[in-house]
Order: structure tokens, then C-alpha cells, then sequence
């Protein structure tokens, strides 16, 4: 066995970068070659690497007293065992054996296999040995060249993501509503979320203009899986600005030390502006949090798979009901400037709460055209924001 692989590392740096990569190895796949994370090191550098064909996380940072290698190793365990250590330093060395099966000429049979040894920096902490297997047995690592990434703001794209994320379907048959469709025009940035129940819309301005695409293509927008967009926002959190770029089917981010790829979904979103309406006959301005805690102790009597609440409005009064057989009854009114028609809608609460959660602001606007058209709610102090909750019959 030779030795063909080894670096220092402060313990924390390391483990914190395993836990960020790891969140994309599948958790529910522990025997293939998805569950292992790829580590190499060059040039006092080493990056980890994990993939679930889908998406792709890397984290590069650096270390000391290295030899230039790479190899795979199962990501929970090797993660497991370097959040165990008790040290400040972790030691990482590798021993490589050749060994090579009967077979005919023209197959290549050889395999790699690494003996792996981790310590910490002094004589009494625990030392594992793990099994490592050669580099080539993990997927192609897509990749895309600088010119084609441009610059965003972290702190921006993660509010506009933390805004419309919660309207993504969670397993829906169309496919294409498991994502999240970001658009460009000009320095503008568009998010979307839908789950056909609900929407979720906003558009920012970005210091440079947004170019996915290159001039000529047809193309306005691309839909990214759910499982990136949740990856993605952890992401943000090291960097204050983020690159991100198209190039074939994948969509690239980098943030600081760390780089996210994703395959797009493919399919037609929907033109989100083809439901909003319009045109309103109802729009009640109120305090934002008054509104959401009466909400949340109507739910109470609320349950699953409907978590139907009814919304009267009236002259100068905003009612709240709910009533579930076998369960009870909830009812709750608040003074609204409001001087029409009455008029009453039903609706799923967790849905309308989901917005209110994600929104800062101290007032809502919300508007309403009939018992069969959405509910529309609006931040009072941005006119780029929307959102949209379907009406339930009552």
C-alpha cells in the first residue's frame, strides 16, 4: 500500500463544511455510490463533494501538511465520526492498493481501493479506519465557465426565496410545480411558487443586468427543484453576493467557498399574471401580525386535509370562522375599514398563514373580487410582491 492522500484540518471548519454538503446525499440511499462524499486535495485545498444526480454540492476550504489526492468515502458515517472527535485538529491520512479481478482483455477491471486513517492531534483521541474507493466511480461533476455567471445579491434573492418558497408543491404529478421558476428581464430578477392552490410572486432589481441566456434564445425562465432552492438558502448565508449562471440543463450558484449545481425541471410553467385578478371589488387594509394572530387561534378548530376557515367582511367588521364536526367551533371578529357589500370565501388558513410568516412588513392589503375568484394579498410598501390563495366552497 502506498501512501496517496493526507491533510490537516481545523475540526470545525471541517465539520461545518460536512454538514452543508451533506443535506444533498439522499437520505433514503446509504448503499450506492451517492451516499459517499468525494474528497480531494491540491494545493493546500481540499474540497468535498456530494451529489444525488439531481443536485451537486461543493465546499472547498483550506488545510495544511497535504498530499494531493482524491477518493470517496460513505458521507454519513465519515461525518459522523469527525463531529465525535474530541480535538481541535484533524488528522487525515490514506493508503491506496491496487487490486485486479480475471477478466478479458478488453475490460478494466482494476480497482482502487484506500484505507483510510482519522485521528485527532493528540495520543489519546479515538483513530477510525475507514474503506475509500477511487474517484471515478462518483458521477461527472458538471461545470461552467465564469463569463457565463453574473452577479447577485445574497441578502436580495434570499428574501425574494424565503417569499415565495413555502407555495411550492411538495409531490405534485405535475412535475413542473416541484420548483421554484426564477426569470430575468433586463437588471430585474423574477421568483415564482405554485402549487396550483396558491401563489407566490416577487421581482427585484439586481446590480447588473440578469443574463441566463444567451441573445437569440427564446427562452424567459427556468424552474429549480425545491431541494436546491432549500440548499441554496443555506448557501446564502456565507457570502453577501452570489454568482449564478446557466449552461445546458443545470443551473450553477456560487457563494463564497461554495458551489451549488442543479439539473432544471423541464416543462412550461404557468403565466402566474393570468390569475391574478385584475381587478378588485374588496380591499381591506390591516395590521399584519393583529391579522395573523387571530387566524392562528380560529385554526384551532380547524382540521386536515381542508383547514377550511371562513372570512366574512361587512360594513366596518372582518369575521374569522371555523367549524369541524366532532371538533368544535371558533369565531373572532376585528374592526376593518370597510363600508360594501357583505361578502364571504373560505379558505385553506395554512396557506393565507404561510404568507403572513414570510412577510416583515407591519400592514397587509388584502383584496377580494368574489367567493369564486383568489384572495390577493399585498405587502402595503411593496408593489413588486404578491401573493394568491385559491377559494375553498362553502
Amino acid at each position: 500500500m502506498v501512501m496517496d492522500m493526507k491533510f490537516t484540518i481545523d475540526k470545525e471548519t471541517l465539520n461545518k463544511a460536512l454538514q452543508q454538503v451533506n443535506s444533498i446525499v439522499p437520505s433514503r440511499d446509504t448503499q450506492t455510490l451517492l451516499s459517499n462524499v468525494l474528497i480531494q486535495v491540491e494545493d493546500s485545498m481540499i474540497r468535498l463533494t456530494t451529489s444525488d444526480m439531481e443536485s451537486t454540492a461543493r465546499i472547498s476550504m483550506p488545510c495544511m501538511d497535504t498530499e494531493s489526492g482524491s477518493l470517496i468515502v460513505k458521507a454519513g458515517k465519515f461525518a459522523e465520526a469527525i463531529q465525535k472527535i474530541k480535538t481541535e485538529k484533524i488528522l487525515f491520512q490514506s493508503q491506496k492498493s491496487m487490486e485486479t479481478a480475471e477478466s478479458s482483455p478488453e475490460e478494466d477491471t482494476t480497482k482502487s481501493f484506500h484505507s483510510i486513517k482519522i485521528s485527532g492531534d493528540s495520543k489519546d483521541s479515538v483513530k477510525y479506519d475507514f474503506p475509500g474507493f477511487d474517484q471515478r466511480h462518483f458521477p461527472v461533476i458538471q461545470s461552467i465557465a465564469d463569463d457565463q455567471l453574473f452577479l447577485v445579491s445574497s441578502e436580495i434573492l434570499r428574501e425574494m426565496i424565503q417569499k415565495t418558497v413555502y407555495s411550492i408543491s411538495q409531490e405534485d404529478n405535475r412535475y413542473i410545480y416541484n420548483g421554484l421558476c426564477i426569470s430575468a428581464e433586463g437588471n430585474v430578477l423574477t421568483l415564482v411558487g405554485t402549487d396550483g392552490r396558491r401563489l407566490a410572486a416577487i421581482s427585484r432589481e439586481q446590480p447588473s443586468p440578469v443574463n441566463f441566456f444567451r441573445s437569440g434564445e427564446d427562452k424567459k425562465d427556468v424552474v429549480i427543484h425545491k431541494k436546491a432552492v432549500n440548499e441554496l438558502l443555506k448557501l446564502l448565508e456565507l457570502d453577501s453576493d452570489v454568482k449564478m449562471g446557466i449552461s445546458g440543463r443545470d443551473i450553477f450558484f456560487r457563494v463564497g467557498n461554495a458551489e451549488l449545481t442543479s439539473r432544471l425541471l423541464e416543462g412550461n410553467f404557468p403565466d402566474y399574471r393570468r390569475v391574478v385578478p385584475q381587478e378588485t371589488n374588496i380591499s381591506i387594509t390591516m395590521d399584519k401580525g393583529v391579522f395573523h394572530d387571530s387566524l392562528s387561534q380560529v385554526a384551532v378548530m380547524t382540521e386536515q386535509p381542508s383547514y377550511q376557515i371562513r372570512l366574512a367582511v361587512e360594513s366596518g367588521l372582518l369575521t374569522l370562522s371555523a367549524s369541524t364536526p366532532e371538533v368544535g367551533k371558533a369565531e373572532m371578529s376585528l374592526p376593518v375599514f370597510y363600508s360594501g357589500d357583505k361578502m364571504e370565501i373560505g379558505f385553506n388558513v395554512r396557506y393565507l398563514a404561510d404568507i403572513l410568516s414570510s412577510l416583515k412588513c407591519d400592514e397587509i392589503e388584502v383584496k377580494l373580487v368574489d367567493a369564486g375568484k383568489p384572495i390577493l394579498v399585498k405587502d402595503t410598501k411593496d408593489e413588486n410582491f404578491l401573493a394568491l390563495v385559491m377559494p375553498m366552497r362553502i
